[in-house]
């Protein structure tokens, strides 16, 4: 694997950061959060700030912001307050700014005000300004503080106040799945679609209908279902946020001892809370769990390969399910079904012959279609492997090198012989034409390897004679295995039961006398038994599993395996001699966690890959002895080994090519011993806190390519590794916070013939880049973001691989020289930025981010003429001030997504077609010509009405206008696709008027419009309004919503209006879901609510004036009802009357009229009623 894959890899990198006020939040919201997140299966940094008083810590914590995608900020009353808070917050903002669109920031505004983060109010105002004396800090950082404070604020974010907290942690937890796509399955590219089935199943399935749908697709092994059900799924997802599992080989797993408590688990955990599942320990239990969460949740399950109703029953459950529920089952058994509903089938329909010629055609040809002489014999053997797309692309990349037109039809022979239903016999005829070798490679990975790194199995395979640089090629070449970006194998579930069916059959009855063992079970009965296992060459043994509970396995009984060369062992206790045992092993891979052990002499004399990870036990001392022997070791991977600190003597394996630290926190040193590896080709360190310093000697590995030293306390980089002429990747990326001397890139860096990427962030590194990196003639990427590099040499046009240059936040650089021409990628932000470069060469830019932004009132000089030749962009942001935003913009012919902020607007240029996201600071009217454009963002218009029009932007899906103090009105029309609006800040806005023809609209969110006085729902020129549309302008400050007219309408927020007295709902509605109202001080009565029928979440905050709410009672299906600082409200909730569900969570607080809640309420409705009584 290539160094740079090294964390991704070991899963060491967080997707989110919670950035918070411990004293304020930690034990109840922030909590609270915590555990939804990693519920929904995220990797969540939170840290201790208890613990906030050293160097180190913070360090860690760098690494953390470092790391993450997302970032969450809880602002609470005494956040600013806290140095700690700023500094994280002040870094976020940076990283966020450096990475683009990479990296997102999500705020909670929990118990202050937007204005209070502002600094437009004296909370965290003279929180800073007493820190700033008490802490005697510098002008320079207090003033980063405030400009991070500052830029929040343009960022849209949750206020607390408007909604209850366990509501507020859904709506996060929802977006941020949505953001990181975590539910998202990888789909191979290779397939030749089928929409018109893709269309079929999703037509089925009818996401906008309320009704429960189970869909069946089913169909022949091979066919295509998983692959269906995966694009579907993809496709769907996003409209059931947390709420949508994908649970994948359903027949497979459940085969293994506790597989369907597993399976039930997973889809707990995924769709609910990970403490819902725990406790279940038999399937019974299991099922009665699911029932209960899924009889309340809308969700999207896909059951993929169900062999029998049993599996069915005991994942879904077999009570009601939520209405819009919707369950998509992929079998090969057509007579699957559940007697509480109807499930609805689709056959998968084999290939078209087109089609299906077209798949065998690019495997075997690497065309679309066959040349003319082969045209008639492919459409046979197209016809004979039955059109289903594995056979087909097993088969294709077998003829592919088959070059006479006898080996052609020999293999069609063969084809035909075989049953047309047997798809394990045409797969096997690929099988049969490998040499022994290829077939132990591909027995191998069916069984252990898929998933596993192909170089350290490349290694095991070299050392025993199977020639796998041409056997993974061959397997490759036939469609047999795939190598994933990760450098992973990959194999169809099809062949690997092909695989593991023929290990089976070597011995069907005795799983000792077979070559490989891979189940829990099978694998502890053969080391219980006596008799010595002579087949068996590779083992996987899982002690952790529910079935094998501190199990102690004896050396003599690992010592019956004589010919073993692969062990993988998780958990258990190992004691006894181990001399002359296990003498042929090449691979141990080896979880190891706490236990009394008592081993001795193993000694691993064979061993080439060893891979030890979470192991409390293993010293430097105890891994010595393990490896002093082993003088073929290839691979030494380390990974959360505790008590590693460094004093490892390499000398014993000389022949080591890879070495990994991960994790390894006590990991104070490298020994001077390393060296002496002249083989090593991999050397990287990732997480390990407490090295400050690497050894001179990594200058004398002169074989090495890898170089990577990630968030670590390495202060610098050596000066001898600049004479490694082998480097092709190096990494330097050190937590923002740590420790350092300036130090400058090696002047004769040109002597790295062979480097082809070079990542460095250490705000140490300064100085002009040398003039002979223009000798790099193999770098690709060069990546010096975050240092303080001032020069970019003209040389750098000479480099002819650059793809990607990124200089994000070197606000040194004042200019930049003629770029090379190869270049796809370019991000530049420089505060220093005075003149615009002239980037008329680049014309392979994909993506160009150009930040210059300065002091108020300093201008860049230069222009953006050029830009038009950058015919290729697809990504561009502009951020640059007072420059003319350039006429050429409209002959971009891919661009999808334009930003642009602080430019000259004022000649409204034309902007190109494609465009689908848009982002501007100022409202131009060339937007009308934009027809596919679906997103758009206005920021601080000074327009004082705006009309949009859908007949010009048909395909606008989302609008937000934001910060508009002048605008008074907006009028939408005929928006037939437009989902979501959302309007904040807009001061003076009176009303906002849309067509009968904006039915679509789900999300409708208004905050801060304080002078909002109507909204306006008209009629279409030519269609008649029904005569209730005007009902809406009959009284200002009297909001009718017609739900004929917004019947798709999931969500309404009103947030900070001072004008609107009533709010009436009017006509029924099955999608409404959310209703929120906050800081309504004039609204005295909601009224109509009983018309939305499956209303869950509805709260009332802040409206002081509120005295009647109508129809409360009779929403059946509420969850949670908030109800705060509404002083004029008497009554809420008849007991003797009411059909809100008993398990609704009601929060009521300073409603000091609420007859018998004067002091509060928090509970379900049931506790309700009790303290109803006896008030």
């Amino acid at each position: 694997m290539a160094s740079s894959d090294v964390g991704r890899t070991l899963g060491s990198e967080y997707q989110v950061f919670l950035n918070f006020r411990g004293p304020d939040t930690r034990n109840k919201f922030t909590d609270c959060l915590y555990c939804s997140l990693t519920d929904a299966g995220i990797h969540v940094f939170q840290d201790d700030e208890e613990l906030r008083v050293g160097e180190r810590i913070d360090e860690s914590l760098q690494q953390a912001i470092d790391n993450s995608r997302i970032y969450i900020l809880i602002f609470s009353r005494t956040y600013a307050s806290s140095q700690w808070c700023l500094r994280e917050l002040a870094q976020i903002m940076e990283n966020t700014s450096r990475s683009g669109a990479n990296k997102e920031i999500l705020p909670i505004f929990l118990d202050v005000e937007p204005d209070d983060v502002k600094l437009k109010t004296p909370l965290y105002k003279d929180a800073i300004l007493n820190l700033e004396h008490e802490k005697k800090l510098s002008n320079e950082e207090v003033n980063e503080w405030r400009k991070a404070l500052m830029d929040v604020d343009a960022i849209k974010g949750w206020e607390a106040k408007y909604m209850g907290q366990g509501k507020l942690i859904k709506l996060v937890v929802e977006e941020v799945v949505k953001k990181l796509k975590t539910k998202h399955k990888p789909v191979t590219e290779e397939l030749v679609r089928d929409d018109d089935q893709v269309v079929a199943v999703s037509e089925l399935l009818d996401i906008n209908s309320d009704e429960v749908r189970l869909i069946k697709i089913y169909g022949m092994g091979g066919i295509g279902k998983t692959t269906m059900a995966k694009i579907v799924f993809n496709e769907l997802s996003s409209h059931f946020g947390k709420c949508c599992c994908f649970l994948e080989n359903v027949r497979e797993k459940s085969s293994r001892t506790n597989g369907l408590v597993e399976l039930q688990k997973k889809l707990l955990s995924e769709i609910s809370h990970y403490a819902g599942s725990r406790g279940i320990d038999e399937s019974d239990y299991g099922k009665k769990r699911v029932e209960e969460i899924l009889c309340n949740k809308k969700v999207l399950i896909v059951l993929d390969d169900v062999d029998n109703m049993e599996q069915v029953e005991k994942l879904i459950g077999e009570r009601n399910l939520y209405p819009g529920s919707r369950i998509l089952i992929t079998t090969r058994n057509k007579d699957i079904n559940t007697p509480k509903y109807q499930i609805l089938d689709y056959e998968m329909e084999v290939m078209n012959t087109d089609r299906a010629l077209e798949l065998f055609s690019r495997h075997a040809f690497g065309s679309v279609s066959p040349p003319n002489d082969y045209n008639d014999l492919s459409r046979k053997i197209v016809l004979a492997t039955g059109r289903l797309p594995l056979t087909l692309e097993v088969t294709g990349s077998f003829l592919c090198r088959k070059k006479t037109i006898e080996q052609w039809k020999e293999t069609l022979d063969r084809l035909r012989k075989g049953h047309f239903e047997n798809v394990y016999e045409k797969l096997k005829i690929s099988y049969d034409a490998l040499s022994f070798e290829q077939k132990q490679i591909f027995l191998d990975i069916a069984c252990f390897f898929i998933g596993e790194d192909k170089t350290y199995a490349i290694y095991v395979w070299e050392d025993c004679n199977f020639f796998p640089h041409t056997g993974v090629e061959k397997l490759i070449s036939l469609s047999l295995v795939k190598i994933l970006e990760n450098n992973v194998f990959w194999m169809h579930d099809q062949l690997r039961d092909l695989g593991r069916t023929i290990v089976r059959m070597e011995n069907p009855m005795n799983p000792g006398e077979r070559s490989r063992i891979w189940t829990n079970k099978e694998a502890l009965d053969a080391i219980q038994t006596k008799e010595i296992k002579k087949n068996v060459q590779a083992l996987y043994l899982d002690i952790h599993a529910r079935d094998s509970p501190n199990v102690v396995v004896q050396s003599e009984e690992i010592g019956r395996f004589e010919d073993l060369r692969f062990l993988k062992l998780s958990g258990g206790i190992f004691v006894g001699n181990f001399e002359n045992h296990l003498t042929k092993l090449r691979w141990l891979s080896w979880n190891l966690p706490p236990g009394k052990h008592e081993w001795a002499n193993l000694h691993l004399k064979n061993m080439v890959v060893l891979k030890l990870s979470s192991n409390v036990y293993l010293d430097d001392s105890r891994l010595q002895d393990l490896i002093q022997m082993a003088r073929k070791l290839k691979v030494l991977f380390l990974l959360n080994c505790a008590k590693i600190n460094g004093t490892l003597d390499f000398s014993g394996c000389l022949d080591l090519e890879r070495l990994i630290f991960s994790g390894c926190f006590n990991l104070r040193k490298i020994d001077g011993s390393i060296g002496k590896l002249k083989c090593l080709i991999d050397l990287s360190i990732v997480h390990c806190e407490s090295i400050e310093y690497l050894p001179k000697e990594i200058g004398d590995l002169v074989n090495l390519r890898h170089f990577t030293i990630k968030y670590c306390a390495v202060r610098n980089l050596p000066h001898s590794i600049w004479k490694l002429r082998s480097l092709c990747e190096v990494y330097f990326i050190k937590p923002k916070k740590a420790s350092g001397a300036p130090w400058e890139l090696h002047r004769d860096i040109g002597i790295l013939q062979n480097l082809e990427v070079l990542e460095v962030d250490d705000p140490y590194l300064k100085g002009q880049i040398p003039s002979g990196i223009g000798r790099l003639s193999t770098l690709r990427i060069l990546n010096l973001s975050g240092t303080n590099v001032s020069e970019v040499p003209k040389t750098i046009s000479m480099l002819p691989c650059l793809q990607r240059l990124k200089l994000k936040h070197c606000d040194k650089i004042q200019e930049l020289p003629m770029l090379p021409i190869s270049l796809t990628h370019l991000e530049v932000s420089s505060t220093s930025l005075w003149v615009v470069p002239n980037l008329s060469n680049s014309t392979n830019l994909i993506e160009l981010t150009l930040d210059g932004v300065r002091g108020e009132g300093e201008l860049c000089t230069g222009e953006l003429r050029w830009i038009g030749k950058l015919s290729k962009l697809k990504r561009l942001s502009l951020r640059l001030n007072n420059v003319h935003a350039p006429a050429e913009l409209a002959s971009l012919p891919q661009l999808n997504e334009l930003y642009m902020s602080r430019l000259d607007l004022q000649t409204c240029p034309q902007l190109p077609l494609s465009l689908e996201k848009l982002y501007l600071d100022t409202f131009i009217s060339t937007l009308s010509n934009l027809r596919n454009l679906s997103f758009f963002c206005l920021r601080e218009s000074p327009m004082q009405e705006i009309q949009i029009d859908g007949f010009q932007l048909p395909y606008l899906r989302e609008l937000q206008v934001v910060e508009c103090e002048a605008l008074e009105s907006i009028g939408l029309s005929s928006m037939r696709k437009l989902r979501v609006v959302k309007v904040n800040r807009c001061g003076k806005l009176i009303e906002i008027q849309f067509s009968w023809a904006s039915e679509s609209l789900e999300y409708l969110v208004i905050y801060y419009c304080r002078s909002l006085k109507r909204l306006v729902c008209t009629g279409e020129a030519g269609h008649a309004n029904n005569g209730s549309a005007d009902e809406m302008i009959s009284c200002e400050g009297r909001l009718i919503l017609p739900m004929k007219a917004l019947k798709k309408l999931r969500g309404f927020e009103l947030l900070g209006s001072n004008e609107i007295f009533e709010i009436h709902i009017v006509g029924s509605s099955a999608s409404r879901e959310v209703f929120y109202t906050f800081g309504c001080p004039s609204l005295r009565s909601l009224r109509g609510l009983q018309n939305l029928k499956n209303l869950r979440f509805l709260s009332l905050l802040d409206c002081r004036g509120l005295q009647v709410v109508e129809g409360l009672d009779q929403l059946e299906c509420l969850s949670l009802l908030r109800v705060s600082d509404c002083e004029s409200l008497e009554r809420l909730i008849d007991l003797s009357t009411t059909k809100l569900p008993d398990d609704c969570d009601i929060h009521i607080g300073h409603c000091k009229k609420l007859c018998g809640f004067e002091e509060g309420f928090m509970g379900p409705l049931q506790s309700y009623k009790q303290c109803g009584s006896n008030a």
